[in-house]
């Protein structure tokens, strides 16, 4: 019997997030930049109001005084003040600050405001003043407002404040986060296998699941991620399992285990996944991930990819939208696809077309294709129309006859890469259409977000690769044929 080496797939570092952060300003000292907590702010306060002591910490209607922030005499809507803090990857958030309202008349108040885009709009989470005077402690869960630009602001929203003596106080402002702790995976398998119509081999040998902070599990994905063949190649799971629902997409070549139930009830459905292929079978290598979540994962980039269906959206949309999503921490960003073999998982693996994070829009001029996302954002990868060529050491994969800029009804406005409706040109291929999209099969569906890469990015192990190497003998003789493991 010919034994092979079991290769376990393990990350040398496993990167754990700190379970709890908090972002301080006690204001004991004169300045809008203080950080007293264990995270730093995302920027400074930011201080709005219609004189010359505008974002002066010393002077004004809205000053530091006597460790406190404190407003007096404003102006309804004129003046305001804000502060900007990255809560990207809190499970849940709080927001706390002590509070005195001094003089207030009725109708005089101020409110403080939340924001998950750094802007507008604003909600209201509560007012104080109208005429009752007293001192408290504010606390409230912000957890529904968490992103990267989660803005606290206070303003008065009502009646001038007519009065000098009119005062409001805050001290002790704090947002306070958790950050669920990302489970980690490790697998092993590496198994040389023999297909024909009956048989099956189980694609996992070992596996173990663990998170320091949960005992349950929503879903692992288990995919066939390289060399995947449509409608030959399956994955099964076998035996049973009572709080585990399977589904097996064939567009994906997915997988897809379903709980919620324990991280040993997944781990036992893990390995009991099998792999079969009809003829005719494909030989060479077949690499399956195991996914702590939805998103695939191309063990070639080590990256995260995810189709977010939304039916005619534009480009700036989805990749303003693909900006704000994240994954176990992973920020997200509209994908950028720069080799062969990630074109064809985009294309052909991860389900619908869509936007993909290339532009002629934002460089020099017409032509010159960037990718404006993701750690390669700027970077130049193509020149020229449909008869230009791929930058020195870049890749492109367009359609026949694009990039044209056609048929937009002015020339230079098709200026955004999209992945082609297979059932136009070339398969996985990509096409310039209109900010807006096209119409028909070149109407967007949706657009692709990539996770990982990126400058601050966690290093996780929530993934784990395992193989099989398809490869078959037939020998022959007067009286049987014989299939045999190269």
């Amino acid at each position: 019997m010919r034994s092979y080496l079991i290769i376990i797939v393990l990350f040398s570092t496993i990167f754990l997030l700190e379970a709890q952060e908090t972002y301080i300003d006690n204001f004991g000292t004169v300045s809008y930049a203080n950080n007293d907590g264990t995270a730093n702010w995302a920027g400074n306060w930011a201080e709005i109001e219609p004189f010359a002591t505008d974002d002066d910490p010393f002077g004004g209607f809205i000053r530091i005084t006597g460790n406190r922030l404190r407003f007096s005499f404003i102006f309804a809507g004129d003046e305001q003040i804000q502060r900007t803090a990255d809560l990207t990857g809190a499970a849940t958030a709080t927001l706390s600050f002590d509070w005195e309202t001094f003089s207030l008349e009725a109708g005089e108040t101020i409110d403080v405001q939340i924001s998950s885009t750094g802007g507008a709009p604003f909600t209201t989470l509560a007012s104080f003043g109208n005429g009752v005077n007293t001192t408290d402690t504010f606390t409230q869960d912000i957890s529904g407002f968490i992103s990267a630009n989660t803005t606290i602001r206070f303003i008065n929203t009502n009646n001038d404040w007519n009065q000098g003596n009119d005062r409001f106080f805050v001290d002790n402002l704090q947002i306070e986060t958790f950050v669920n702790m990302a489970p980690v995976i490790t697998v092993s398998g590496d198994q040389h296998f023999c297909p024909n119509a009956t048989n099956s081999i189980l694609v996992v040998q070992t596996v173990s699941i663990t998170d320091v902070d949960d005992t349950e599990l929503d879903q692992v994905t288990i995919q066939v991620s390289t060399g995947y063949q449509n409608g030959q190649d399956v994955l099964t799971l076998t035996g049973v399992h009572p709080n585990i629902t399977d589904s097996w997409d064939v567009v994906e070549g997915r997988l897809t285990l379903t709980g919620p139930t324990t991280l040993a009830e997944f781990e036992a459905a893990v390995l009991a996944v099998e792999f079969s292929s009809t003829p005719p079978v494909v030989t060479g290598l077949r690499e399956f991930s195991v996914v702590l979540g939805s998103p695939l994962f191309l063990p070639e980039t080590g990256h995260y990819y995810e189709f977010v269906p939304s039916l005619g959206i534009r480009w700036d949309d989805a990749r303003d939208e693909a900006a704000l999503r994240t994954f176990f921490g992973l920020q997200g960003y509209l994908t950028t696809l720069t080799s062969a073999i990630e074109a064809t998982f985009a294309g052909s693996q991860i389900t619908g077309t869509g936007w993909i994070g290339a532009s002629d829009n934002f460089g020099t001029g017409e032509g010159e294709w960037r990718w404006e996302t993701g750690p390669e954002a700027g970077t130049v990868f193509w020149n020229g129309n449909q008869t230009g060529a791929v930058a020195p050491g870049e890749f492109a994969f367009w359609n026949n006859n694009e990039p044209n800029d056609c048929c937009s009804g002015t020339n230079g406005e098709e200026n955004y890469a999209h992945i082609t409706d297979n059932t136009i040109g070339i398969e996985n291929s990509w096409n310039d259409l209109p900010i807006t999209g096209g119409g028909g099969a070149y109407q967007a569906q949706g657009y692709i977000v990539e996770y990982g890469g990126l400058p601050g990015d966690p290093v996780l192990q929530i993934s784990g690769v395992t193989r099989l190497r398809i490869s078959c003998s037939v020998i022959t003789n007067r009286s049987k044929t014989y299939r045999v493991n190269n």
